[in-house]
């Protein structure tokens, strides 16, 4: 009898639960499966409340659902670089955790991949609302706005299953901060500076009682420095500070309230090139260009720290290069109370004031060759030379430079109110109970942003790169400190100002029969979105003199000022989700679920023909405003003791994924044939296993977490995709972390890394894997203080994460383009606990 795939998955999940745990399960005496002297015993992992995506009252250990649970520990021993880093702890989330501490990650899951950018299936919350409605904003992924410090607790997150019931647009995953809430008193200060690189940062949390029914937390950090890739000017620098303040009701329940301010500049990265040897269709061999070394090449420069522009009113202004600088103050509250044994009410409110800018330079690298003789505004170039720096006005002549363009993007308002209503109520069925939840969720999110994209050249180097004016044949110059037009590198549509607010309604219901070992739920959702708003695209403006170092030349324009867009509409869709799990002991369960959830088109649908004149959606518009992920998932938990001083977890968990995607991606337009084409409509199909492992046996800890996946575009409006791999995701990724920790010393070392995949679906070549090494050590010479070593990228290892594009110089190598994992960065800390 042949298998079914979701069959065969949950029977090798099975049998490699039991290879793993089948030692250790002799060891349990008790038939009702209570290990024997637990009290004496360090916990089990699983015990903890989840509380992301669910009703909240289950243990992790007895929920059906793929979740996990990292502590501030955990994530802190390896300082993470931004927050897609702090993500690769979780299986079945693909982070592209390359984009640098500023963020603008691509956040995958479970094999389905990030056709546009952001995270559009992937939703990250603190505290249980979200940050953004949408986690793929146009020039607002959801990964600017947030940052992991010692005010977090602990990062949850739940993989398919319940997130499309309890959460909006987020079918694929909900990854939660949790904050710590003083309930233990304490805290900590620590200094931290870069070894090699300018990065100074001081943290600081502390917390704990003030009467005994008030308690408060309160952290946050600072820090400035020339950033990973070490700049000559202080491109990150800023701070956040987070605090809350929480009256228990008696055992009732609680109130709380939150606070939080973040404002800082920091970089982010977009291609980074690297030689590579071409082997038939296999990329590998990553070697530095002569003047360009990925690991810590950038574009930021002191010659562009700052460049012209031409505002929405036709004015010319100037935008200081700060990468990406959100500003956010929000305010909100928690209550928490039982209205009887029977009857519980939940309300988890927010406001958030959010503003900020995207202001940095893209790379791309083009034969200096291809530049010469070209025609750029109505001349053809007959010369390039430097436009500053130390070989002013001298002719340029390296092989290859960069013609993509500076990015300047006013984000004037990105604010928010999100709430979330749950009334719970529990009562006895049978010999078990039933737990049923009813809510509301609401939020608005703006989105009001002006774009501002221009034309630009500027040398291939990966130190303080200097801009490059262009010269025509008769020697007359066609650019001005390299720039070459003003908000017209991706044409009229991305000259473009829009004022918009989606809103989201959505009432939720869920309920839970447990009894014995026997869990099930079942749980259904209702979104109703509003978007409403304008958007304009870009006309032809007047052309600009401007003088540089040089010369003066006379630049083109797009202004914002073509038809204006309305929108004005209405879209409903249900999404739901079933499950069970079953316990036959409390060390091992296994579940299984099945779920549909919807994600939302947003802003992506702008300026693409999507609506009428009214604001509605057109035909085109109608069928392409919502995607629905389908997966379906089963798993086995396994948990146990080891002797007297020893435990462990594992879970794994088998699923499959169904995706018809419709999207746009303007920056498509620019790409070589046939990979340039905007619109989106792909059908998606991956199956594969998730594993967590988890290993104390005294001093001795050990996590793994590995995913396996086998994605397929099944259909695609683009013929030649049917049948591929998605670009960019590998079958294999994996992160395993064994540490020492005796008490005075600590040690621990990361393997992270994944296997080979196709660069771009058309999986014309395929790019090799790399694993990349992370460690620490930490030496705890007096009480509550610790002074430590952390190393990212231990080897120093030259790599990629994702797919990229290739620029092939001739049949054996060529030139590899995408956000290179950083080189070795080491930073020395000192922290005191009190």
């Amino acid at each position: 009898m042949r298998l079914s795939q979701p069959y065969a998955i949950s029977s090798l999940a099975l049998a490699a639960a039991c290879c793993w745990t089948a030692p250790a399960l002799a060891q349990e005496q008790p038939a009702d499966g209570t290990p024997a002297a637990q009290d004496d015993r360090a916990p089990i992992a699983g015990e903890d409340i989840v509380v992301t995506a669910a009703a909240g009252d289950k243990s992790r250990f007895r929920s059906s659902i793929s979740v996990s649970q990292v502590s501030q520990e955990s994530i802190q021993n390896f300082t993470p670089r931004s927050e897609a880093e702090v993500l690769r702890s979780i299986p079945g989330l693909q982070p592209s955790d390359t984009a640098g501490p500023g963020g603008n990650a691509n956040i995958g899951v479970r094999g389905i991949p990030v056709s546009t950018g952001g995270s559009e299936y992937v939703a990250l919350q603190e505290d249980g609302l979200p940050v953004t409605l949408f986690g793929d904003i146009q020039f607002g992924n959801n990964d600017y706005w947030l940052r992991f410090d010692q005010n977090v607790e602990r990062v949850e997150a739940v993989r398919g299953g319940s997130a499309s019931t309890f959460a909006s647009q987020a079918p694929g995953a909900v990854v939660n901060y949790i904050s710590k809430t003083g309930d233990k008193e304490g805290g900590a200060i620590a200094l931290s500076k870069g070894l090699g690189f300018r990065e100074s940062r001081v943290d600081f949390d502390y917390g704990g009682p003030i009467t005994d029914t008030l308690r408060f937390h309160v952290g946050g950090y600072a820090r400035e420095g020339g950033g990973p890739t070490n700049e000559d000017y202080n491109v990150l620098r800023g701070y956040q500070v987070k605090a809350n303040l929480t009256k228990d009701l008696g055992e009732k329940g609680y109130i709380r309230l939150f606070f939080k301010r973040l404002d800082e500049h920091a970089p982010t990265n977009t291609t980074m090139p690297s030689l590579v040897t071409i082997k038939g269709d296999k990329i590998t061999g990553f070697k530095p260009l002569p003047t360009f070394d990925a690991r810590d090449g950038s574009t930021y420069s002191i010659y562009n720290r700052e460049f012209q522009y031409v505002s929405r009113n036709g004015q010319l202004d100037t935008a200081k290069m700060n990468g990406i600088h959100p500003k956010v103050t929000s305010v909100g509250g928690q209550f928490h109370y039982e209205l009887s044994d029977m009857l519980t009410v939940d309300n988890n409110f927010r406001y958030t004031d959010m503003s900020g800018s995207f202001v940095t330079q893209f790379l791309n690298v083009a034969t200096t060759a291809s530049v010469l003789g070209s025609t750029v505004n109505g001349a053809t170039v007959g010369s390039i030379r430097y436009a500053a720096g130390p070989q002013k006005g001298q002719v340029y002549t390296g092989a290859y430079l960069n013609n993509n363009p500076n990015i300047n993007t006013q984000m004037t308002d990105m604010g928010s109110i999100a709430n979330n209503l749950g009334l719970t109520g529990k009562f006895d069925l049978g010999g078990g109970r039933v737990t049923v939840q009813a809510g509301w969720f609401h939020m608005s999110q703006n989105i009001a942003q002006v774009w501002h994209v221009n034309r630009q050249y500027s040398a291939l180097d990966g130190e303080n790169p200097a801009p490059l004016n262009l010269f025509s044949t008769t020697g007359a110059q066609l650019t001005a400190a390299g720039q070459a037009g003003f908000n017209d590198n991706w044409g009229s549509c991305c000259s473009r100002a829009v004022d918009l607010t989606y809103t989201d309604d959505a009432p939720f219901l869920s309920a839970n029969y447990s009894g014995g070992g026997l869990d099930l739920d079942a749980s259904v959702r209702f979104d109703r979105i509003r978007g409403e708003g304008t958007a304009q695209g870009g006309v032809a403006g007047p052309n600009y003199t401007v003088t540089d170092e040089v010369g003066s030349a006379t630049l083109p324009s797009l202004i914002p000022g073509g038809p204006i867009e309305r929108i004005n509409y209405k879209r409903s869709y249900t999404s739901w989700s079933i499950g069970a799990l079953y316990a036959f002991s409390n060390s091992t369960s296994i579940f299984a679920r099945a779920s549909r959830g919807g994600r939302f088109n947003a802003d992506r649908r702008t300026l693409g023909g999507n609506f009428n004149a009214d604001g509605s959606l057109n035909a085109q518009g109608a069928s392409t405003a919502v995607n629905f992920l389908n997966q379906q998932e089963i798993g086995v938990k396994q948990r146990g003791f080891i002797g007297a001083a020893g435990n462990y977890s594992v879970e794994i968990t088998g699923f499959r994924s169904t995706l018809t995607e419709n999207n746009y991606d303007f920056t498509r337009i620019n790409n070589p044939p046939p990979n340039n084409d905007p619109n989106i409509s792909n059908s998606y199909r991956a199956w594969g296993i998730e594993f967590t492992g988890r290993l104390n046996v005294g001093d001795f800890h050990l996590a793994a977490d590995l995913t396996w996946v086998n994605p397929k575009i099944k259909d695609s409006a683009t013929a030649t995709l049917a049948g591929n791999r998605p670009g960019g995701i590998p079958k294999l990724t994996y992160l395993i972390s064994p540490s020492y920790d005796m008490g005075l010393f600590a040690v621990g070392i990361s393997a992270s890394g994944q296997s080979s995949a196709p660069i771009d679906d058309f999986n014309t070549y395929t790019l090799r894997g790399t694993t990349f090494f992370n460690g620490f050590v930490k030496v705890r010479p007096v009480d509550n203080l610790e002074v430590g070593l952390n190393a990212n990228n231990l080897f120093d290892t030259l790599g990629y994460r994702a797919g990229g594009t290739l620029l092939p110089i001739n049949g054996t190598s060529g030139i590899f383009q995408n956000s290179a994992v950083y080189g070795r960065t080491i930073t020395a800390s000192i922290r005191y606990s009190f």
